[in-house]
C-alpha cells in the first residue's frame, strides 16, 4: 500500500480521499489532516481508493498468502 499525507487543516484533502471524502473500508469520513492509505484494486480496470491506515479491501487470506510469498523471496 502507498501512504499520503493529507492536507493540512482546512485546506482540500486532494487525490483519492478527496474524491471518495469516506474510507472505502468502514465509511468513516476522512479528516483534515489525517493519515490516509492508497490501495489499487482491479475490476477490469486499475483504480484507486483510500483507506484509513491499518484498513485493507483485500481478503484476509489473499494477504496472508502475499505476505508469506514476499517472506520467501526475501530469504
Amino acid at each position: 500500500m502507498a501512504r499520503c499525507d493529507m492536507a493540512e487543516e482546512g485546506k482540500p484533502l486532494g487525490g483519492a480521499a478527496d474524491r471518495q471524502r469516506t474510507c472505502a473500508v468502514c465509511g468513516a469520513e476522512f479528516r483534515p489532516g489525517e493519515r490516509t492509505e492508497v490501495e489499487a484494486f482491479s475490476d477490469g480496470a486499475v483504480r484507486y481508493v483510500a483507506v484509513h491506515p491499518g484498513h485493507t479491501t483485500h481478503s484476509p487470506s489473499r494477504e496472508r498468502a502475499a505476505e508469506r510469498r514476499l517472506r520467501g523471496q526475501a530469504a
